[in-house]
């Protein structure tokens, strides 16, 4: 197709181009208009009105129709570029490169690569220097300043710049950036002390190990972490998973009061009966959580995150919002409830219990509640209200602490925090115990799992706000190493924070020093500042956590889902009921499990396109997107739509036959094409299919070509020897080139057998010596509304060109109010005007002046019928009248059928469009684009009929042939005579003339002008 395209641009002097600039509906009929000079003489002014410039709804349309000079690269500069690219792309499959470096005979390729590396980076600094000396205000001094280049002479210091990023930053930092980053960070300090408390309660942990983990963690991640705004910390979602993994993981040596005769109570909750060998467990989880993510990285293990789909993670984390919501409710009750991971448990357990809610704790839980929902709605609109959603936390736990500060009496119907240690974090060295890590490694390994996906998400968002990359292994190992150091300072596993990171991106943060602010105020908190939260009421911490994960029931998304695909609506369905009835760790193996499901399906089901040809082209598209296509007589042509594996290889086998077997009755097939393209690798259980496919075809009297075959599997078809058994003549550039060697291949084979020359099936597909026969396309008429964004491409093929054609086409286009925007028109044939068989190709790029945009299938279908018309009427004297052989009496039968059932077709869609054409010309095209299926026309006696719409397969009737018409409507008009298609406009590719006028000139000379097969 491209080749097809590119002809208007790079060739217009091919025969004849025409250009208009604009195009706008005209008032009335169409308006005579110059056309660019070279079109044909009698078309001058007659292919319609060109638009005003001014009427151009896209201002680039006009420079878009301009011929633009392809301009190549400098080849040094090419080389440079494809080694680099080469480079990237073996950095990309990290088994393949260690594959390399145990080969010795391949490390100079390495090191000239490496070189090439090294040499592209210099020559990239010395251009940002160059630019950055002569204009500060660049784009490249913005990039140096970004700190996106820096000296990379020395192997340690460059090791060391990569692995911590802060070191780039710093020498860079002025004091703007100095004090956006730290009015940021005080922002999100004041926020995460109340939010690390509430998560710490979530996970079952006392308070003050929340407070730990917001503030250990978040300094470590400033050094190691790429993102200049993620802020991290504990979170609600890893918080619940610690919670669910560790409930009952303590064994009666560490928690004795929680069992008795050896069997855990159920009456009895470890995490408050034992909190501090419960909180040992959690450090364990964030130990083993560090060192998994850090040996992801070294591993490059990251990838894996890719097999958890969208539908499914959204799901599991709107079931995980809801049992952390539920879970809290017993604070703004006002009594008890058991904890549980499930949600039916839990609800059973508050309906249980209502009658012993707290009416008091109620209303002020609903208050806060809404003051917090309120302030975050009101920060949205910005201006004065910004700061009013990252503050709102603390002014509810300041305001919470002094309402019952100053109210006694309200202490005994309300729970608050108690006491909170002070001081600096705690070393846990000690709670470090191999027994618990066999315990706590499928809690350790959901949080892995979880905390990366959530903190690279975000991490990414911020990153392409901002316009700079973040690396997902370097983000993986900052991750690691937070968790791990934090391990060792009492804390419990934590991820990137939405929240708190949206709020450090709303506030300016510029730099990771951001979080190195966070982190400070964390620890003058804990210093200084705890014995400040002793009156602090659990309702508002409760708030604040309902208030935070609603906007995570991503309840819009599922509607979304259902209306984009139905197939992710049911993944997101059974994910978020599957959480919600066994729980948040079950629901996480389920969510893994579907998208595993949901990889292995894809692949080992990969996508069989079948393509037809678009009339009066080369151009072969797939059925589904291509509405006006034509198949090949006895040639069946399909795009393999993924690489071929042990996995699929046998179910693309399996395909390939069934469709050969689908056809036999309508298109016997002799040859199927396969369009490789998609295809990049074959391992050796794809090459023994393969073969079996091309033994088992051949066995059939099939033959197998391929096409666009790519090198790395045109290598391993050398390598294995399939390509010597196939043949390489099998083998071609294009999808066409392999069509036009077919049809000649089976024109050998028939002259073959004119020549009594026996043929049988055999493995040796070079019996038939194929010559170099010309093939060519027969007259034909063709439409396409996907080759061009805004226009309709029409293609008339003619075996022999006519004098003034183009006039009768220039007339048909303007009655039926349509414009040409590009146009062209080249020879066809032997090149050499000698004999009949010289024909010329057109091409138009049209769009209707009723409309902007492409034609409408009604307009096509018109259009098409008037074509048709017009073309038979000047080429039917040029039609040979070669003498018809017999023809068998069921053959007839059944052409005299489709003959009839075309003509009834022809006569509904042409009464059908002259009511379409009547409504819109007489009233706007918003009101009656939309035509009546069943619209009233009036009979040729005065009395109306219904006619209904032809459906598509009685639109499609008309063909991509000339096909004929000879309703009542069109008396004293020529019908128009079926054209040459294809199947019958080449050598190889006829049917059998002789035999079918034969029989047609029986049934008598009429029908003999009507059918030409």
């Amino acid at each position: 197709s491209s080749s097809a395209l590119c002809a208007f641009a790079s060739r217009p002097s091919a025969a004849c181009t025409a250009l208009c600039p604009g195009e706008g509906p005209p008032e009335g009929p169409p308006k005579s208009s110059a056309m660019a000079a070279g079109m044909h003489a009698s078309a001058s002014g007659q292919l319609g009105p060109c638009f005003e410039h001014g009427d151009i709804a896209n201002p680039l349309e006009c420079a878009a129709l301009q011929t633009v000079e392809i301009k190549a690269l400098s080849e040094e500069r090419s080389l440079e570029a494809a080694s680099i690219l080469q480079e990237r792309g073996i950095q990309t499959r990290p088994m393949g490169r260690y594959g390399r470096m145990l080969q010795c005979k391949e490390r100079p390729d390495e090191a000239k690569r490496s070189l090439a590396m090294g040499a592209a980076a210099s020559a990239s600094a010395a251009s940002i220097s160059t630019a950055t000396a002569s204009d500060p205000s660049s784009e490249a001094t913005k990039a140096a300043a970004s700190g996106s280049d820096y000296d990379m002479s020395h192997p340690l210091w460059r090791i060391l710049m990569r692995q911590v990023p802060i070191l780039q930053v710093l020498p860079k930092m002025t004091l703007r950036t100095l004090r956006a980053d730290i009015i940021a960070g005080i922002t999100v300090g004041v926020m995460v002390i109340p939010q690390s408390m509430s998560y710490a309660s979530i996970a079952g942990l006392p308070y003050i190990y929340g407070m730990y983990s917001a503030c250990v963690p978040t300094f470590i991640y400033a050094f190691f972490g790429q993102s200049r705004q993620l802020a991290v910390g504990p979170v609600a979602m890893v918080s619940l998973l610690i919670e669910a993994g560790l409930h009952g993981m303590l064994t009666p040596e560490e928690c004795p009061s929680s069992f008795e005769n050896g069997v855990i109570r159920t009456d009895v909750n470890q995490a408050t009966e034992c909190p501090e060998a419960y909180a040992g467990l959690a450090i364990n989880v964030a130990l083993l959580v560090g060192l998994l993510q850090i040996v992801a990285r070294l591993l490059k293990l990251g990838f894996l995150v890719s097999f958890l789909g969208h539908p499914v993670t959204s799901g599991f984390t709107s079931a995980a919002a809801i049992i952390i919501g539920l879970s809290q409710l017993k604070y703004v009750l006002g009594f008890k409830v058991e904890k549980s991971e499930y949600f039916v448990v839990t609800v059973r357990n508050i309906i249980a219990h209502l009658d012993q809610t707290n009416p008091v704790t109620l209303a002020l839980g609903i208050t806060w509640i809404a003051f917090l929902i309120g302030c975050k709605t009101l920060s949205k609109r910005g201006g004065a209200f910004k700061m009013l959603g990252p503050l709102a936390p603390l002014i509810g736990c300041v305001v919470g602490s002094v309402l019952l500060f100053a109210c006694v009496p309200l202490r005994d119907h309300v729970g608050y925090v108690g006491y909170i240690p002070e001081g600096m974090f705690p070393v846990s060295f000690g709670s470090w115990k191999l027994s618990a890590l066999t315990r706590v490694w499928p809690t350790a390994l959901s949080a892995c799992l979880i905390g990366y996906m959530e903190s690279i998400a975000i991490g990414k968002n911020l990153a392409a706000k901002h316009g700079h990359d973040i690396d997902a292994g370097q983000e993986l190992m900052a991750l690691g190493m937070s968790n791990l150091i934090g391990a060792m300072f009492s804390c419990y596993p934590v991820t990137g924070s939405f929240s708190r990171s949206a709020v450090a991106n709303a506030t300016g943060a510029l730099t990771q020093v951001c979080g190195l602010t966070t982190s400070l105020v964390m620890l003058l908190t804990l210093i200084c500042l705890t014995k400040l939260f002793f009156f602090l009421p659990s309702f508002v911490l409760a708030a604040i956590v309902i208030s935070s994960i609603i906007p995570l029931v991503a309840y819009d998304e599922a509607m979304k889902l259902y209306r984009i695909k139905k197939q992710d609506f049911v993944l997101w369905m059974t994910a978020f009921i599957g959480t919600l009835l066994f729980g948040v760790l079950a629901g996480i193996a389920l969510a893994v499990v579907l998208s595993l499901v949901i990889v292995i399906y894809e692949s080992v089901r990969p996508q069989i396109t079948i393509l037809w040809r678009i009339p009066g082209t080369t151009i072969y598209r797939p059925l589904k997107q291509e509405n006006n296509g034509v198949f090949i007589p006895n040639v069946f042509i399909a795009r393999i739509g993924s690489s071929m594996y042990f996995a699929n290889a046998s179910f693309i086998k399996d395909v390939l036959l069934a469709y050969v077997t689908d056809l036999e009755a309508v298109n016997r097939t002799e040859y199927i094409v396969l369009e490789m393209t998609p295809v990049v690798s074959l391992d050796s259980t794809a090459i023994h299919v393969l073969q079996d496919v091309v033994n088992t075809a051949r066995h059939r009297g099939i033959q197998i070509a391929f096409a666009m075959v790519g090198n790395r599997v045109d290598k391993t078809l050398r390598k294995a020897g399939l390509k010597t058994f196939i043949g390489d003549q099998w083998f071609f550039p294009t999808v066409n080139e392999a069509v036009m060697f077919c049809l000649r291949h089976q024109e050998a084979k028939r002259m073959k057998c004119k020549s009594d020359f026996s043929l049988t099936n055999s493995d040796n597909p070079d019996m038939t010596e194929v010559g170099n026969n010309p093939v060519q396309v027969g007259d034909e008429i063709g439409f396409s509304n996907d080759l061009h964004h805004n226009c309709t491409a029409i293609f008339i093929n003619l075996v022999k060109d006519v004098p003034m054609l183009m006039s009768a086409i220039a007339a048909t286009f303007s009655a039926n109010h349509i414009t040409v925007r590009r146009a062209q028109i080249e020879a066809v044939g032997d090149g050499e005007g000698n004999g009949d068989e010289e024909g010329a190709k057109h091409t138009y790029f049209v769009r209707s002046v009723r409309h902007p945009g492409k034609l409408f299938d009604w307009e096509i279908a018109a259009l098409r019928t008037d074509l048709m018309r017009a073309i038979h009427h000047n080429i039917e004297p040029a039609l040979d009248t070669t003498p018809a052989t017999a023809m068998d009496d069921d053959r007839l039968k059944a052409l005299m059928k489709a003959l009839e059932r075309e003509r009834a077709d022809n006569d509904k869609m042409r009464a059908f469009l002259n009511s379409a054409t009547q409504r819109v010309e007489n009233s706007s095209l918003r009101e009656h684009s939309d035509v009546s299926a069943r619209p009233v026309l009036e009979g040729s006696e005065g009395k109306s009929s219904t006619a209904s719409a032809p459906d598509d397969a009685s639109a499609s009737s008309f063909g991509e042939s000339l096909r004929p018409s000879n309703s009542a409507s069109s008396a004293g008009t020529p019908p128009a005579v079926v054209g040459r298609s294809l199947a019958a406009g080449g050598v190889g590719a006829r049917v059998d003339e002789e035999d079918d006028l034969e029989a047609v000139r029986r049934v008598g000379s009429d029908e003999s002008k009507r059918l030409r097969i």
